[in-house]
C-alpha cells in the first residue's frame, strides 16, 4: 500500500491539524479525499501515519499522531486532546478550498483581518518603538487560536505585555473581542466564532 504523494499528503495532515488542534484520521483522509484526483483509504492513512520515518517528519511540523487521530504538539505536551474534543464536539469542520487550506501546512499562518488593523494602528498611536507590533498582534491571534476559549486569559497577558494606563487599556478591550470573534479556533474545528453564530 504505497501512497502517490506522500508530500501533499504530509501537507494535509499538518495544515489540517494546525486549523483544527486535532483531527481524526478519518476526517483528514475525508478532507484529502474531496480535495485531490488520487484518493487514499482509511486503512492506507493508517498504515502510513504508522511508519516511524513518518511519524517523525509530522513531528518536525509540530504534530502528533495518537492513536486515532493527529494532535498539534501543544495539545500534545499539556495533553488537552479531551479538553478541545468536547470543546469542537458537534461543530461543522471548516474546510476551505485547496489553496487556502494548505495557507495552513505553515504553524504560524493565520488570516489577516481589518479587525488586526485596527488594533495596530492602535498601538502604533499609543506604543513607542520599544515594542514589535507585528509581533504582538500575530502573538494575541494565536494565543487565542489556540486559547481553548479562555479569552480574559489571553486578553489580560496581552495587556499586560504592553504596560499600558487603565484608561488607555479599556480602549482595547472590544478591539480585541472582536479579534476573538474573527480568528480561527480549534474549539470551532476551524471556524470563528462569528460564522458560529451566523
Amino acid at each position: 500500500m504505497k501512497v502517490d504523494n506522500e508530500e501533499l499528503l504530509l501537507d494535509y495532515i499538518a495544515a489540517s491539524t494546525n486549523l483544527y488542534g486535532v483531527i481524526p484520521f478519518a476526517k483528514a483522509t475525508e478532507i484529502y479525499n474531496e480535495h485531490n484526483e488520487e484518493e487514499i483509504s482509511l486503512n492506507i492513512m493508517i498504515a502510513f501515519v504508522n511508519n516511524q520515518a513518518v511519524i517523525e517528519k509530522l513531528e518536525e511540523r509540530f504534530v502528533h499522531v495518537n492513536t486515532d487521530a493527529f494532535v498539534a504538539e501543544v495539545i500534545h505536551v499539556f495533553d488537552e486532546k479531551e479538553v478541545v474534543e468536547q470543546a469542537a464536539a458537534g461543530k461543522p469542520y471548516y474546510v476551505p478550498k485547496p489553496e487556502e487550506f494548505l495557507l495552513f501546512t505553515d504553524q504560524s499562518y493565520f488570516q489577516r483581518t481589518p479587525q488586526q488593523e485596527q488594533l495596530k494602528k492602535m498601538m502604533l498611536e499609543d506604543l513607542d518603538d520599544s515594542v514589535d507590533i507585528e509581533e504582538e498582534v500575530e502573538e494575541l491571534v494565536l494565543d487565542l487560536q489556540m486559547s481553548g476559549g479562555d479569552f480574559t486569559k489571553e486578553l489580560s497577558e496581552f495587556l499586560g505585555r504592553l504596560k499600558l494606563p487603565m484608561e488607555k487599556a479599556e480602549r482595547y478591550i472590544p478591539v480585541i473581542i472582536d479579534i476573538a470573534n474573527t480568528t480561527r479556533l480549534w474549539e470551532n474545528r476551524g471556524h470563528t466564532p462569528n460564522e458560529l453564530m451566523q
